[in-house]
């Protein structure tokens, strides 16, 4: 009797232990999530200069807020005043001509928000950015944590090669675009009521173009070089299980001159997104910003306003020697047993149109994304840069 009595206890403390568990809610100072997040640029590569400013949100519900009714503004050291205009919530477009985009010439953001608080940036000088000396790629495998098994694709490298400016900072980004297509095209669909037959087969629906940017940080500090020049930095590498290099593939590469605090603030965020683990793994470092706070100096703000002369490289990779595509759209038919029937509206709920291909009578169901390529993300407009089909 006893030892029921005890399994039973065990049994209600068991039962009871969920319960007694709480979720844990970190203690964050109210101040923390009111600073200012600011991230603007003034580049030579256009007129039109974008100033982005927002809130960061509490730890509880992650997400952008961004300032409205914003007073934004870029200024010379020669005190020419360039005025934005919000086009977008929180987002400003500031409008400066060539002529006064100067190499030599220093430049701050200032921004007023609507609750009056100031936010400057420090003067920062536009560097002289030299000509990008080339952008290549090497067919490289990469290890993975089975010694015995590699992931095959192309590396690609950039070289290097200053003599000119004496800068020795330099950031790069990379803008990648990809040509991809789909099996199909559109000939057959049921829209609940008829089979309707195209002819000639659509296939504009087949060929299409996404575009996105390298998420990673890539710097470069010649300072402690014997040379302002260097060959072979790393870019990023393009694996052969995507449909990136089933086609054609292309990337265009921004080369900045920029100073050796931007290179810092860059750097430290860099080695943040390689360190941070979670919550309560090694707390990342303090990243500097230009940016401060004139109403509340003991508020920091972050972000970055970057003022960079930049220079541009395209190449294009079409058929890479030894490099062996493992990508195949993903359209599997379907069979449909009874046919048509089974696309009936008391039997098919999922909506219409439905695709299908038919084959010898039989017909054969398919995913839209067999047939329309824009349901990947892309578009169907060619960009103006891409070759000709050959």
């Amino acid at each position: 009797m006893r030892s029921l009595e005890n399994i039973i206890t065990l049994f209600c403390i068991a039962w009871m232990l969920p319960s007694c568990i709480e979720e844990y809610i970190p203690d964050i100072e109210a101040g923390e999530s009111s600073k200012y997040v600011v991230f603007g640029e003034l580049i030579t590569e256009h007129e039109d200069q974008i100033i982005s400013v927002s809130l960061v949100s509490s730890i509880q519900d992650p997400k952008e807020i961004p300032l409205s009714d914003c007073r934004v503004s870029i200024v010379d050291n020669h005190g020419k005043s360039f005025n934005g205009t919000e086009f977008e919530d929180g987002k400003y477009r500031v409008r400066i001509s060539r002529e006064f985009l100067s190499v030599g010439n220093a430049y701050r953001l200032e921004i007023e928000t609507a609750t009056g608080a100031q936010l400057v940036s420090e003067f920062e000088e536009l560097l002289e950015c030299p000509d990008i000396d080339s952008v290549y790629y090497i067919r490289e495998d990469q290890p993975t944590n089975n010694p015995e098994v590699f992931i095959e694709g192309i590396q690609f490298y950039l070289n290097l090669d200053d003599h000119g400016s004496g800068n020795a900072y330099y950031k790069f980004e990379v803008e990648e675009t990809w040509e991809y297509h789909t099996a199909q095209p559109l000939e057959w669909y049921f829209d609940g009521t008829s089979l309707h037959h195209v002819l000639p087969r659509d296939w504009s629906h087949n060929v299409c173009w996404t575009t996105q940017m390298i998420k990673d940080i890539f710097i470069l500090n010649t300072a402690e070089l014997q040379s302002n020049a260097y060959k072979r930095f790393p870019l990023h590498f393009v694996d052969n299980t995507t449909p990136h290099l089933a086609h054609m593939y292309s990337i265009l590469v921004k080369q900045y001159a920029i100073s050796e605090s931007e290179y810092v603030f860059w750097d430290q965020l860099r080695m943040n997104n390689l360190e941070q683990g979670g919550l309560y793994d090694t707390q990342p470092s303090t990243v500097q910003s230009n940016l401060e706070n004139k109403t509340n100096p003991d508020q920091p703000v972050l972000g970055y306003f970057k003022v960079s002369s930049v220079k541009t490289k395209r190449i294009f990779v079409k058929d890479v020697p030894d490099l062996e595509i493992k990508y195949l759209p993903l359209c599997s038919p379907a069979m449909l047993r009874y046919g048509l029937r089974d696309l009936m509206p008391d039997v098919w709920a999922i909506g219409y149109p439905v695709y299908v291909i038919i084959d010898r009578g039989a017909v054969l169901l398919i995913t839209p994304e067999c047939i329309f390529c824009e349901l990947a993300g892309g578009t169907t407009t060619r960009p103006g840069y891409w070759p000709d089909a050959k």
